[in-house]
Parts: structure tokens; C-alpha cells; sequence
């Protein structure tokens, strides 16, 4: 079975805007997919779903991550 490898509350700069890690699934024992949200300035939530390694690619391209715990 595959390991998380971003933890739930994880902070990722993705475009100039925060995105929370707020849910992980295994799906099907292959592979782990992330929901990641953002909150807008009025409040509005978004929500997208990134496999892990999409996630992985984007946060090599340049995005920040904050809350690194090793």
C-alpha cells in the first residue's frame, strides 16, 4: 500500500495563491490523490484534486510548500 507523502494541513503556493492539503485517498491500492482548497478574500472556497504525482510536478516547477515536516 502507498504512503502519503503530503500531510493533511500542508500549505502549497501554487500561482501566487494558498492551497491546504485537506484530504487523501488511496484509490484502488495504486496511487494516493490529494484535495487540495483555497480560500478567496470574500470567502469563497475552492477545491480542486491532484493525483500524487501531478502534485509532485507542481511543486517541483516552482510552487512553495509550507508546513514541510521531514
Amino acid at each position: 500500500m502507498n504512503e502519503m507523502k503530503y500531510k493533511l494541513d500542508t500549505e502549497i503556493l501554487i500561482n501566487d495563491e494558498r492551497w491546504i492539503v485537506t484530504h487523501y485517498r488511496n484509490r484502488s491500492g495504486i496511487e494516493i490523490t490529494y484535495t487540495l482548497q483555497s480560500e478567496t478574500l470574500d470567502g469563497l472556497k475552492k477545491s480542486m484534486e491532484l493525483n500524487e504525482r501531478a502534485l509532485t510536478e507542481i511543486i517541483r516547477s516552482g510552487s512553495n510548500r509550507d508546513n514541510e515536516k521531514n
